[in-house]
């Protein structure tokens, strides 16, 4: 409102957000692989420290895998309409 002083404001919600979020059965199984290589790898002998660098090393390449793939998706799909739709 004009002239109000106060700080309260509304937030547009999504409505995905709202309705309530659930983990996907791929995303908890990775969870349960990191969560069991962990545990053997630490059983087997080796430090913590190395146990989370390790997993953590191999998140960030599995992200970085997966953001590689889907510009790669994107740059062929912008090619690919290029070559669609050739200037005269």
């Amino acid at each position: 409102m004009p002239g109000s002083n106060t700080l309260i404001a509304t937030v547009p919600s999504h409505p995905r957000a709202v309705s309530g979020t659930r983990i996907s059965p791929a995303t908890l199984g990775l969870i349960a692989v990191f969560a069991v290589l962990g545990t053997i790898l630490m059983l087997a002998g080796l430090a913590l420290g190395a146990i989370v660098q390790l997993l953590a090393s191999c998140a960030a390449l599995g992200a970085l895998t997966a953001a590689v793939l889907a510009g790669g998706r994107r740059l062929g799909a912008l090619l690919s309409s290029a070559m669609n739709n050739p200037q005269q």
